[in-house]
C-alpha cells in the first residue's frame, strides 16, 4: 500500500487516533496500523460477544477525540448516532463501497490527505464518507467528502441520501 503524499495539511499522524467499528473486521485496523497510523480497534475496548449500540461506541470515540472509521453507511440515517456524533463533538468517517477490507483500508489511505485536511479545517462535529468517485478521462479517485457538519445538523439538516 502507499504512504500518503509528503503535501499533507498541517496536522501531524501521531497526534491523531482512528478508531475502526467492528464492521471493519480485522483486516482494515492491521493493515492502517501497518501503515503508520494509530488505531484503535473496536474489539480492543469492547467484549467480542456483546454488540455495542452505534450511539454507544461513537460516545466512546468521541470522549476520547477519537476519529471514528465505520463502514455502516446506515448510521447516517440512524437520528440517535448522528445526535450522539453531534452532541459529543465526533467526527465519523464512513468508507463506502462493497470492497473486500485490504481494498477499504487502501482508498482511506489514499485519502488521508483530504481526510486531514477535512479535520484540520472543522474543529466541531462532523459526518464525512471515503470513497473512490469518477474523474475527468474516467479515471477513479479517492476522497473524503463531508456529509454533515454541527452548523448544518443545528439547522435541521441531515445527511444526504448520496454524497
Amino acid at each position: 500500500m502507499k504512504r500518503p503524499s509528503a503535501t499533507k495539511p498541517s496536522l501531524s499522524l501521531p497526534d491523531l487516533v482512528f478508531f475502526t467499528d467492528r464492521d471493519l473486521g480485522k483486516v482494515v485496523p492491521r493493515l492502517l496500523r501497518e501503515n503508520g497510523l494509530t488505531v484503535e480497534w473496536y474489539f480492543d475496548h469492547f467484549d467480542e460477544g456483546v454488540r455495542v449500540a452505534d450511539n454507544e461506541w461513537l460516545l466512546y470515540a468521541a470522549q476520547r477525540r477519537w476519529i471514528a472509521l465505520s463502514h455502516d453507511d446506515n448510521i447516517r440515517r440512524d437520528r440517535e448516532a448522528v445526535r450522539t456524533i453531534m452532541e459529543s463533538s465526533g467526527r465519523l468517517f464512513i468508507l463506502r463501497g462493497a470492497l473486500p477490507p485490504r481494498e477499504l483500508a487502501a482508498i482511506f489511505l489514499e485519502s488521508l490527505h483530504s481526510v486531514l485536511g477535512l479535520i484540520e479545517r472543522h474543529d466541531q462535529a462532523f459526518i464525512a464518507n471515503v470513497r473512490r468517485s469518477a474523474h475527468q478521462g474516467g479515471l477513479l479517485r479517492a476522497g473524503a467528502h463531508l456529509m454533515l457538519t454541527f452548523e448544518e445538523w443545528l439547522a435541521g439538516k441531515e445527511a444526504p441520501e448520496e454524497v
